[in-house]
């Protein structure tokens, strides 16, 4: 073995290490002696990218290439990376030439596809997935592939090749899962339930599809099914962290004595599972049990170390306890562990906004933006940060007057006017509102919310509420101006789809806490029945105070008195949040996101 050569063995067994320090120094040795060395600069692109440098790590990818043009994986990786900085276009051409360079490129068709599935490119996610099956056949794919038809109804389809999966992998889960997710979308919910029931004899994985059970009678409201399909999951699989949250929520919506104690009960079995104790921990603090919370994660601590996940926790209930100084050591070694954590930045960047430490909070937020581009609360924090230091660029990031707008619904087709459609369709959503408690990690404060996603309800209210407000969607997004330096007008695209939708329904006292919508674009809120606020801004909506709690170094910014019939849209970034209301009437909303839908296209 030639020294470059065992330097550069060294140097990516030290990158595979996580030994990144002396990855760097071992690489620069050898293109010190070799600079135009193409496998050398690749590996250094790939240290600089683990190290968090995205803009040495291009450098590097594009030397590679200089010095040979055809590398395929040299090419998918730098597209990897402009995919992570948000340079789509630049990505979706690196692929391209890696496919073209070796057609049969498995790793380039799949990351492709899925970068067209984060665009909702729906067609050309399709086409890769299907493509990268060709070479490769497997459940992972085949099970995105599934989820892609889920995802753009395409209820045929999904039901034929969810069949195609049951035949190829017979022990699955997946196939199945799919199969009934199809037919609950034609509304045959019984015969999505035969088939799940008929899995539970055939698959290994009897949990998931019990699991799959208990949600589906969730969604159908027969609570008492859904409670005991869940059980049953966890009896079977104790550490199924999604079967515990999905019963806790019942539990808690129903204000059921038996919340939590199904971690209780799986603890008793898997004693020491650092994941049962983490949940546990965080279902305990969004039920407002924050010393508990504290008390379960010190016990897990004194099991399993300060580990990134228990040490964040913890630091995240120290600041509620607004004790900052104990949250600090712990939220800095966790992102010394896990740097790439966008939580874990956001909440380091939110302690030092309380802290009155702004100024080393920009460095934090810039690599949060780098990680996660279209991540919409990293933009709010960006936001705050511009705003606490007087800079410009807030104005251009929050300008209320070109960004938040209202609108008059259009009365659908059969109703002699808005008010009469708004009571009927009132009277519908009030039927869906079968809890008697608000969700868990959510803004809703006395108050309840509905379940699943309302815009694909079938019912012919919903879908004529839905026409009414897209030609409201349509007037908003007509009215915006392109700019692509400015992150929201930057994704601004031929289509859009609801990514999520959801009625709320506020007793007197009922609010939504201040909150930002993370994985949105564009949010909006429809008021279906509101009662009278002639006398205060009780239930109004407001924007710009955050959840930070900074006292005189902040305020509302802008007040908007809800009446039903109306829509309000606003960026998902933007803080908002309502005033309790005094009403002894209830105030009924439909809240949703916007996503934009880009074509991806071929050169």
């Amino acid at each position: 073995m030639t020294t470059l050569q065992a330097m550069f063995n060294q140097a990516l067994s030290s990158l595979q290490a996580g030994q990144l320090d002396s990855a760097t120094a071992q690489i620069d040795k050898l293109l010190a002696s070799d600079p135009q060395n193409a496998d050398a600069l690749h590996l250094a692109a790939l240290i600089e990218k683990s190290k968090l440098n995205y803009g040495a790590s291009e450098t590097y990818f594009r030397r590679s290439l200089a010095c040979s043009e055809k590398q395929p994986v040299v090419l998918s990786n730098l597209a990897n990376l402009m995919k992570t900085m948000g340079r789509f276009t630049e990505a979706n051409d690196l692929y391209l030439t890696a496919i073209e360079v070796m057609p049969n490129f498995y790793d380039a068709w799949v990351n492709r596809g899925f970068m067209a599935k984060e665009m909702r490119d729906w067609d050309e996610a399709k086409n890769c997935l299907h493509q990268a099956l060709k070479l490769q056949h497997g459940p992972g794919i085949f099970s995105n592939l599934l989820q892609l038809y889920l995802d753009t109804k395409d209820t045929q389809n999904l039901i034929s090749q969810s069949i195609v999966f049951q035949k190829a992998y017979p022990t699955h889960a997946e196939g199945y899962i799919y199969q009934a997710k199809a037919l609950s979308q034609q509304e045959d919910t019984y015969g999505a339930r035969v088939v799940l029931e008929d899995a539970l004899a055939i698959v290994d994985d009897r949990a998931r599809i019990e699991y799959e059970l208990g949600l589906h009678h969730y969604d159908s409201k027969d609570f008492n099914a859904a409670e005991s399909y869940l059980k049953l999951a966890l009896e079977t699989s104790p550490e199924l962290i999604d079967a515990h949250r999905s019963l806790n929520e019942l539990y808690f919506q129903t204000e059921n004595n038996q919340f939590l104690q199904s971690y209780s009960n799986a603890l008793a079995k898997v004693p020491s599972s650092e994941i049962l104790l983490h949940n546990l921990a965080a279902s305990q603090a969004s039920s407002g049990e924050i010393d508990q919370a504290i008390d379960t994660l010190r016990r897990a601590i004194g099991q399993f170390g300060n580990t990134a996940y228990l040490g964040h926790g913890l630091g995240a209930l120290m600041v509620r306890k607004g004790q900052l100084e104990e949250a600090l050591p712990l939220f800095d070694k966790a992102l010394e562990k896990d740097p790439t954590n966008v939580r874990f930045v956001l909440d380091r960047v939110s302690l030092a906004i309380k802290m009155d430490q702004v100024g080393e909070s920009q460095s934090l937020i810039s690599r949060a933006l780098s990680i996660q581009p279209y991540n919409q609360e990293t933009w709010a924090y960006q936001g705050i940060i511009w705003r606490l230091q007087n800079n410009a660029k807030y104005r251009w990031l929050y300008d209320y007057d070109k960004f938040l707008k209202s609108y008059d619904l259009p009365v659908p087709n059969g109703f002699k006017s808005i008010s009469e459609f708004m009571m009927e369709l009132n009277g519908y959503l009030a039927t869906l509102h079968v809890s008697t408690k608000q969700p868990l990690d959510q803004s809703v404060v006395q108050g309840t919310q509905t379940m699943g996603v309302l815009l694909e309800d079938p019912n012919p209210l919903v879908q004529a509420f839905k026409g009414s407000l897209m030609e409201c969607v349509d007037g908003y997004l007509e009215e915006l101006p392109n700019n692509e330096e400015h992150p929201f007008l930057s994704r601004l695209a031929d289509g859009y789809a609801f990514s999520g939708s959801w009625s709320v329904k506020l007793k007197k006292s009922g609010h939504h806490s201040n909150h930002v919508h993370p994985f949105g674009w564009l949010s909006c809120c429809s008021y279906i029945s509101i009662p009278d606020m002639s006398q205060s801004q009780a239930g109004w909506i407001k924007f710009g105070e955050t959840s930070l709690s900074l006292g005189s170094r902040e305020s509302v910014a802008k007040t908007i008195q809800p009446e039903a019939g109306k829509c309000v849209f606003f960026p998902s970034y933007f803080w908002h949040g309502t005033y309790p209301l005094e009403s002894e009437d209830y105030r009924m909303t439909i809240p949703c996101d916007i996503d934009p839908i880009r074509s991806m296209g071929s050169r």
